[in-house]
């Protein structure tokens, strides 16, 4: 058991690559605490899921990661159920894609306010905690689009990029209090903001409901599209004691899709 009896706060984790997350961080023995917006999810769908899995009761806390009271209050609750926090990954996000011209403020800011905001309320919000502890693990989700700058997706590179920069720079300030602070790189993953991703390349390029997903996944090496477990291994790996001594990198986990 890698996290075993590690309490790790997962954003976003919900559905998704968030939830793959935090179902790894339990199979490894973690404590995941589990955070979104979706109350359905949340109330009745997830505590049936992990109790099946021998975790009836872990904490469900909804949070809108743009607002700091909520991110603060997800890291109380989980520090007054739990007496501390081990580690963090910082998931939560969304997607957007559009011609450059079509990119107005609007879209530009919710981007930024969610995927990059986010990511630095969550962090700056764990930070006391992990502190307390004597140190602990930081884990931020960044993407392909971290690494290489992808067309039709300016404003989610730009926050992606953003998640990498914040990343580096933490691992260099917090490193002296012995926490860790790495960014994984999910490539071409099977999720829903992946099939939001088809349908708004199709309305691009005209092509048909899932033509981009089969184009992208012909280009990964290993030959297939990675799956949220696949990133649950990778953040999970990031947590663990064999991870003590990596803080300031950004983990490629898409088969290969970020060679270049």
């Amino acid at each position: 058991m890698l996290l075993e009896n590690k309490v790790v706060v997962v954003t976003g984790s919900t559905k998704g690559i968030g939830k793959g997350i935090a179902l790894k961080v339990a199979e490894e023995g973690g404590i995941p605490v589990i955070s979104g917006f979706e109350d359905e999810l949340l109330n009745d769908v997830l505590p049936g899921e992990f109790s099946k899995l021998g975790y009836p009761d872990l904490l469900y806390v909804k949070c809108d990661v743009t607002k700091a009271d909520e991110v603060e209050n997800l890291m109380k609750q989980a520090y007054d159920k739990y007496g501390r926090i081990d580690a963090l990954a910082a998931n939560a996000g969304i997607t957007d894609m559009c011609h450059f011209e079509e990119m107005t403020p609007e879209r530009w800011d919710r981007m930024i306010g969610i995927n990059l905001r986010g990511v630095f309320l969550a962090d700056r919000a764990v930070y006391p905690y992990l502190k307390k502890n004597g140190g602990g693990k930081i884990v931020n989700t960044g993407s392909d689009c971290a690494l290489e700058g992808w067309e039709y997706l300016s404003s989610y590179s730009a926050a992606k990029f953003g998640v990498r920069g914040l990343t580096q720079s933490l691992a260099k300030e917090l490193g002296r209090e012995n926490i860790t602070v790495n960014c994984v790189c999910p490539g071409i993953i099977e999720t829903d903001i992946w099939v939001q991703t088809d349908e708004m390349l199709g309305q691009i390029s005209g092509k048909k409901k899932g033509e981009e997903w089969d184009a992208a996944v012909a280009k990964i090496p290993l030959g297939r599209g990675g799956r949220p477990e696949d990133i649950g291994n990778g953040v999970v790996l990031l947590l663990s004691k064999y991870a003590d001594y990596i803080t300031g990198c950004s983990l490629a986990v898409g088969g290969g899709s970020s060679i270049h």
